[in-house]
């Protein structure tokens, strides 16, 4: 009795082994298993596609935005240094496509704002006087462009920042100059739009020079 019931441990013990290589989870050698979770997981380079990227340039910095979304703002905080930042942390500017926004009026709970120098020459000398500072407020535009019907808070000064060909169906910078009133209204920032395309020619991908006044 006693060979019998190690006889049948034995069968019953070689069965769940069986039963667990064939149901159970796949080898990682296994390159349908490999494809699968590659096919699951996140890419590793997904993260290195950074919404803002800021590089110093002489004596002031280059921005570019990707603002590709419709309905998402991407947030930059100047005073850290042209960094991605986000609604509830400081930020001076906000992107969706080709709308900008402060920090201020409708846009933001800070006191930020915008104005137009009237000036497209980068080389001239700026002061906190060179315009009068405005809150952001709702702006609308219907077919404005060529870009349809839009409404949003945002900046009443950068609003018309771009020319449109309606040829080619492209914007281009009017390279107009405006002073940012930072969040706090501690700094005020000098910014000249320069573009709206990625090198790919790839949309909503606005970027801009600055510097600290």
């Amino acid at each position: 009795m006693k060979n019998m019931n190690l006889k049948t441990n034995r069968i019953l013990f070689l069965f769940y082994i069986t039963l667990f290589l064939q149901c159970g989870p796949e080898k990682p050698g296994n390159a349908d298993s490999s494809l699968a979770f590659a096919l699951l997981a996140p890419s590793e380079n997904s993260d290195q596609i950074l919404e803002v990227t800021t590089v110093p340039e002489g004596s002031h910095f280059i921005t570019t935005v990707k603002a590709t979304s419709s309905f998402a703002w991407v947030y930059v905080d100047l005073g850290s240094g042209g960094i991605k930042s986000s609604e509830n942390e400081a930020w001076d500017l906000r992107w969706k496509r080709f709308v900008g926004g402060t920090n201020g009026g409708t846009s933001g709970t800070g006191t930020g704002g915008s104005c137009k120098t009237n000036s497209t020459n980068w080389a001239d000398t700026f002061t906190f006087a060179s315009c009068m500072i405005e809150n952001d407020a709702l702006q609308s535009q219907t077919g404005d462009g060529g870009f349809g019907s839009a409404n949003e808070s945002a900046s009443p000064s950068i609003w018309g920042w771009y020319n449109y060909d309606a040829n080619l169906h492209q914007l281009s910078s009017k390279n107009e100059i405006y002073l940012i009133r930072s969040f706090d209204s501690a700094d005020f920032y000098v910014i000249q739009m320069l573009d709206y395309y990625s090198a790919a020619g790839t949309s909503g991908y606005p970027k801009f020079r600055w510097k600290k006044l």
